[in-house]
């Protein structure tokens, strides 16, 4: 047996980095139940060092693995110059690992990242990160028998052993929340908004899709502001964030995307639900924007039954002051008119006790649980 560990250079081995995920998933009739193929078109943008504006302040190498001749593996290794200058430390990424149940595969790959992101001067790997923080993290570790929501993750059980015995520690753990609509008051909820909102001389809004541009530069601020001082965070750059809402403009549904005001206008508060596209894109195979693929999409697309909120951010001096609740009755509300009945939060710290404490409140049960790795190289 031999293992070869290949650098990815061109488009044409990047389109094969992200189809090797099918030889893993479509396999395992237990695992192609719940997995959904990632939009190969996306993959392909969040990969590509030119276009994707993280990549103005991080450098990323991809590698594959090969047993025998045969892809076995795949991994990214991330370097992200803002978050050590933030941080104050040399930690480095790794993300989009994919493997065969190998465990001299999976060491081989691992092995390569970190190596190379030795070579940038960095003294530990941190990981899955795929590519940023602001993107998709996280290896499942509990939750595997149903689909994962839109931009989470989803791996078979037998990575984490592979991450285990390769030598990662547990770094931070990660919870999703699920939320059925149908177990909430929520005439009761949204008389506890409404007296908070009297009480606080607060209201609360839809966002205005006329004014994209504006809308989108307070999400940006207070963003910024409220996860400053989170685990791990790194401020997105004015690009990063312009680029992510065009992305998400066309699944934006401005009544599921919500601000809160003070009573001089000044915005405070905002909350960003998406509906769980997954759903649909479930029957794309990866391929949303083919003819056929369109068609099956947009034919799914009409019985989306679940919500993902994705995140909120209340503005530091503002806290504690019931917003979040304020903005998780309006989701619920909204949510239970349109027949939408069952929402996921997430993902949170799981060393967050205030979100978890909200998310109790509102009927929440942690679902689905993941880790982020950390090892010294």
């Amino acid at each position: 047996m031999s293992i070869e560990i290949r650098r990815v250079k061109t488009s044409h081995e990047r389109k094969q980095f992200i189809r090797f995920a099918w030889k893993v998933y479509r396999k395992d009739p237990a695992l192609n139940r719940n997995w959904v193929p990632p939009v190969i078109s996306d993959y392909m943008k969040t990969l590509d060092t030119e276009r994707y504006p993280l990549y103005e302040h991080a450098d990323l190498a991809m590698f594959t693995a090969w047993k025998d001749g045969v892809m076995a593996g795949t991994i990214a290794a991330i370097q992200n110059r803002r978050h050590n200058e933030i941080h104050h430390d040399k930690v480095g990424f790794w993300g989009f690992f994919e493997c065969v149940n190998d465990q001299k595969v999976a060491d081989a790959l691992f092995e390569a990242a970190a190596m190379w992101l030795k070579s940038k001067g960095l003294d530990a790997m941190r990981g899955p990160v795929s590519p940023s923080m602001n993107d998709q993290c996280g290896m499942l570790t509990k939750g595997y028998d149903s689909p994962p929501v839109f931009l989470m993750l989803y791996n078979p059980p037998y990575y984490n052993d592979l991450c285990l015995n390769s030598g990662h520690k547990v770094g931070q753990e990660l919870l999703a929340w699920y939320i059925d609509q149908k177990m909430i008051d929520i005439s009761r909820l949204s008389r506890i908004a409404q007296h908070m909102l009297k009480k606080e001389g607060l209201s609360v809004r839809d966002m205005d899709m006329k004014n994209f541009d504006s809308e989108v530069e307070k999400i940006r601020d207070i963003y910024n502001k409220a996860w400053e001082k989170n685990w791990g965070f790194v401020p997105m750059t004015d690009k990063e964030f312009d680029f992510m809402a065009q992305s998400l403009k066309p699944l934006a549904d401005p009544h599921f995307i919500y601000f809160v005001e003070d009573k001089n206008g000044k915005t405070i508060g905002f909350s960003l639900t998406l509906p769980d596209i997954n759903q649909a894109l479930k029957h794309v195979n990866g391929n949303p924007f083919t003819p056929w693929g369109l068609v099956k999409y947009l034919w799914y697309k009409r019985n989306i039954s679940m919500f993902r909120t994705i995140t909120m951010g209340v503005l530091p001096e503002y806290r504690n002051k019931g917003i979040d609740s304020i903005m998780n009755a309006r989701i619920a509300e909204y949510g239970g008119k349109h027949g939408l009945f069952a929402s996921e939060m997430s993902w949170v710290l799981k060393s967050n006790e205030a979100m978890s404490k909200l998310a109790k409140v509102i009927g929440g049960v942690p679902y689905k649980e993941y880790v982020i790795y950390e090892k010294g190289i």
